[in-house]
């Protein structure tokens, strides 16, 4: 006995009766659209329709006040009446009669909230337009910068003008054209009569209402917009082409009962709202009424082309329809009537709907044309044999054969296809195909869709043979190769991905996904990630030719972590940031991240510095959730080398625009670790253009030197080889023999252990961070820290996971010692920032103390207090571009700069934060100040102290412990 539950009948029953499921629910709910909006029941404060709704046609419904949601009918119910689908599914059922028994009773819908008040408008439309006001038609619209180009005029049955929409270019915001209804409205109280750019208030009229009235007989064809409709008017004559205003989002303020009793046929535009508006359409024109509803096979004008033979309209194959395209486009493609009775007389003129047979209708008009139209030369599709389709695969190839062929017809080699594919934002859709190439190598290619429309799939055979598919010689073959990939409609799906990386819960490498995925994912980089991230060797092999080596060499070994420490940032929440590995030529720093790339495959997974910043954004992207190794930033262009460490620091690409200023999809993203090395420092780099690195460079990019105390340049111990040479050839060699299994033996065991190990990682990593940073350490060493942390415990977890060889606590050890070589290079533990503002002010004085400075007399100091003090020293140099004074103050010991206050703010402090300059010069004790002066000292011994009305005057005084303080 099967007791298995009628879900599948349920469903499709409640769905083609949901407005009576609703009811006897106790739903209140109201048609808009395709969609039915509903007040939710179990929200006692839903108290008007919008947030609750239901789609007609698919049952996928959302409370998106809630939160609440779900995908079909049945979970609807279950939701409003508080108890489990399968008691949801037994009601139903029960109440559609699909199984005996009786339903619940109808609940009793709470009560409607009260409706607001209507609103008044005190315009009214005129429809018809009044004579008198036709010759006042505006020219131009008030605040708009295009010009009007085009009236489509709306009449009525009579033929009078009801109102235009009204075409505008160019558009405002960049856009190339914009569209405005214009109507003839009265004002209902003073009776002025106006000329408005707006809609009427109630149904609108369709366009060509004219035309209806004219030719009652008539089957109407159904256009977006009224540019489609006048082509459509001319394509097939025998129609009435109409359309209705304001586009896909309008067809419910549109009034079609004009259209009742007649056939009426649907010209969708060819995007997905164009082809969710035709179904909205359908279901619209059913209730009005009309006799049948059909719909332009839009895919008829992909596969064909209009062409001519001797003056006759014939069909070839090889079609253009490109996404938007309507049947304005369509004339601009070269179609005429002709060619649309070519379509019509090959049945694919009418997308024919499986239940009822559209009438074929006759395009023509009432004039006889010159020239008789031809069916296509080729028929669109065979007839298919017995199966339904005329392709077989078998064990040597491709077969195309129909019940009319003796011969099956040979296309290719064995070309399996896979799986459908597209991204993860349900785009870019294509076909997973497998192969076999001539030397018994197999390869899988994503071949996109968008290849089968462009240049004849040309493209896609160059692919195919590139990969080593054999195909058959001749046109035929090539076309029929196509028409087999075109035919594919399997339900086999696959995710494409264009990086290596997390992928829900996953980890994926070009030829390996380590964990379970709900679906196939598919890395399609363009580049050669798969040739680069490959294995070879073993484990254990490369533990003893490369690991080992690693130990007591602080810079490889702490390399060969970052390979480790990437794969665990997604896991933590860990910011992107980098390493740089400086020192002399020949001192190993290639050798290093040859040792490092092993981790993960060939050398070649080492990239290089010499690239664009445009380039290295799609690097980026590539090796997300990786270590990106990039090998001497001498190679790179001094102007862009800021630029890229911030890129790829803040794990962020440039957002770029599209041709009509928004944005071209998404902005490419990344979390990494990158290691790069070079001769000098990414700030020696720079200054060789005359640019100067910022505080948040050295954050993102730290500075790692080779170790002073070595005599073997990057490495400290060469285990016993005869020179560092003879070890960096010994790394290099092993390298090239044995890479590729330490990640994967990781990414097993961390597929495996992600949940646990978070909490793990983050403790260890505050404990590393508390042993390294000395106490008052500003908040960026800090941030500095925790990134050496994380290479720390990557380290420590790839030992205690048997990937490494090492012995327990090298990592950490290598990560100290890095840490501290790079703060002790940096020169302070305090701000960069800080350091940079103090140096720079430094700067100023050094180059301009005696230029820019009228010295005092030495006497001043003593005479400051009575302003009796003499004037500057005549016998003085000349000073050009006075900034201020100087004076040596003997009581004090100090030499004391008064600066005027404007040469202070906007000179010395360009760019700078003024009040940040004075709070960091009183910290060194460098700065006089008057209480109360707002970091100014009050003087009466300058020239214009003496001689102004008051006797004083305000400067800045900066004294000479500027030159013996330190902002640490």
């Amino acid at each position: 006995m099967n007791n298995r539950l009628p879900f599948s009948e349920v469903k499709a029953a409640a769905l083609a009766a949901l407005p009576r499921v609703l009811d006897w629910a106790g739903i209140h709910h109201q048609q808009a659209g395709h969609e039915i909006q509903m007040l939710n029941p179990t929200r006692s404060n839903d108290d008007g329709f919008g947030s609750f709704s239901i789609n007609s046609v698919t049952g996928v419904w959302a409370d998106f006040a809630s939160g609440d949601k779900g995908g079909d009918v049945v979970s609807l119910v279950a939701f409003v009446k508080g108890y489990g689908q399968g008691d949801a599914c037994k009601d139903l059922a029960r109440l559609f009669g699909i199984i005996s028994g009786d339903a619940s009773p109808n609940s009793q819908p709470a009560p409607l909230p009260p409706p607001p008040p209507p609103a008044t408008d005190p315009w009214q439309a005129l429809l018809p337009i009044p004579e008198g006001m036709m010759g006042t038609i505006p020219r131009t619209k008030y605040k708009h910068p295009g010009t009007i180009k085009q009236f489509w005029w709306y009449h009525d049955a009579a033929g009078q003008k009801l109102g235009a929409v009204v075409r505008v270019e160019p558009g405002m915001n960049d856009r190339s054209k914009d569209y405005f209804p214009l109507f003839a409205f009265q004002h209902s109280e003073s009776g002025k009569h106006e000329w408005r750019w707006k809609n009427i208030n109630g149904l609108r009229p369709l366009y060509g209402l004219d035309k209806l009235a004219a030719r009652p007989d008539a089957p109407v064809v159904i256009c977006e917009g009224e540019k489609a409709a006048d082509a459509a008017a001319k394509l097939l004559p025998g129609h009435v082409a109409v359309c209705w205003m304001a586009g896909a989002k309008a067809l419910g303020k549109a009034d079609f009962t004009p259209l009742s009793g007649r056939n009426c046929l649907i010209w969708p535009d060819n995007d997905a709202p164009g082809e969710a508006a035709a179904q909205e359409l359908a279901g619209i024109l059913g209730r009005v009424g009309v006799a049948g509803v059909y719909q332009v096979d839009i895919a008829a004008f992909a596969e064909f082309t209009p062409a001519s033979d001797q003056g006759r309209a014939e069909l070839a194959h090889g079609g253009k329809w490109e996404a938007g395209d309507d049947a304005a486009d369509a004339l601009a493609y070269g179609w005429t009537a002709d060619h649309m009775q070519c379509l019509s007389t090959a049945q694919r003129l009418i997308l024919a709907d499986k239940d009822k047979t559209p009438p074929v209708p006759d395009t023509t008009s009432s004039t006889p044309s010159t020239s008789k139209p031809r069916a296509p030369r080729r028929k669109a599709a065979s007839p298919a044999p017995p199966g339904g389709n005329p392709f077989k695969l078998s064990a040597s190839g491709v077969y195309f054969q129909t019940e009319d062929m003796d011969v099956a017809f040979w296309v290719c080699g064995p070309l399996h296809i896979l799986a459908s594919t597209r991204d993860d934002n349900g785009e870019n859709w294509g076909l997973l195909v497998q192969m076999t190439d001539p030397d018994g190598n197999d390869k899988e290619w994503n071949i996109p869709a968008e290849m089968l429309a462009a240049g004849e799939g040309t493209e896609i055979v160059k692919g195919l043979l590139t990969r080593g598919l054999r195909i058959g010689a001749g046109p035929k073959a090539k076309q029929r190769l196509l028409e087999y990939l075109g035919r594919y409609d399997g339900d086999a799906r696959a995710t494409l991905v264009n990086r290596m990386g997390w992928h829900k819960g996953a980890f994926l490498l070009p030829d390996a996904c380590i964990g379970d995925t709900s679906e196939q994912l598919v890395y399609r980089a363009e580049s050669k990630q798969r040739e680069i991230v490959k294995t070879a060797g073993t484990l254990p092999q490369w533990q003893q030719e490369v690991g080992r080596y690693c130990v007591g060499n602080s810079r490889m070994l702490f390399a060969v972590s970052t390979a480790f420490a990437g794969p665990l940032m997604d896991i933590i929440g860990a910011e992107s940031g980098g390493f740089h590995l400086y020192g002399e030529s020949s001192q190993g720093k290639s050798t290093i991240f040859e040792a490092l790339s092993s981790v993960y495959g060939t050398k070649d997974f080492m990239r290089s510095w010499r690239s664009t910043d445009n380039s290295l954004e799609a690097v980026a992207t590539e090796y997300s959730d990786c270590v990106l190794p990039l090998d001497e930033i001498g190679m790179c262009d001094p102007r862009i080398v800021g630029d890229t460490i911030y890129m790829l620091g803040n794990g962020k690409g440039k957002g770029r625009a599209n041709d009509q200023g928004g944005s071209r999809g998404r902005v490419a993203s990344w979390r990494l670790l990158f290691l790069s090395s070079g001769e000098v420092t990414p700030e020696a780099r720079m200054l060789e253009v005359g640019r100067k690195m910022m505080a948040g460079m050295e954050v993102r990019l730290v500075n790692i030197p080779k170790n002073e105390h070595t005599e073997f340049g990057m490495f400290e111990c060469i285990h016993g080889k005869k020179s560092a040479s003879a070890f960096a050839d010994g790394i290099k060699a092993a390298t090239a023999k044995y890479y590729g299994t330490p990640i994967r033996a990781y990414l097993d065991k961390l597929v495996a252990e992600r949940v646990k190990v978070a909490a793990l990682l983050v403790e260890g990593m505050k404990r590393f961070a508390g042993d390294v940073v000395p106490d008052g350490a500003h908040g960026q060493v800090h941030r500095v820290a925790y990134r050496f942390a994380l290479v720390a415990m990557a380290g420590e977890l790839a030992s205690e996971w048997g990937v490494t060889g090492w012995p327990q606590g090298e990592a950490i050890k290598a990560a100290r010692l890095c840490f501290t070589d790079w703060l002790h290079s940096r020169g302070t533990r305090g701000s960069r920032e800080d350091d940079q503002i103090i140096a720079r002010i430094r700067l100023f004085f050094e180059q301009n103390g005696e230029a820019r400075f009228t010295r005092l007399s030495t006497e001043t100091a003593l005479y400051d207090h009575e302003g009796s003090a003499p004037d500057p020293d005549d016998h003085a140099p000349k000073t050009l571009a006075r900034c201020g004074y100087r004076l040596k103050d003997k009581t004090e010991g100090l030499i004391k700069y008064y600066i005027l206050p404007e040469s202070f703010r906007t000179e010395i402090c360009t760019g700078l934060d003024h009040n940040r300059v004075c709070k960091l010069l009183l910290e060194l004790d460098a700065l006089e100040t008057t209480k109360g002066g707002n970091n100014r000292l009050q003087v009466r011994t300058t020239p214009e102290a003496k001689y102004s009305k008051s006797g004083r005057a305000w400067v800045y005084c900066i004294t000479s412990n500027l030159f013996g303080g330190s902002h640490d």
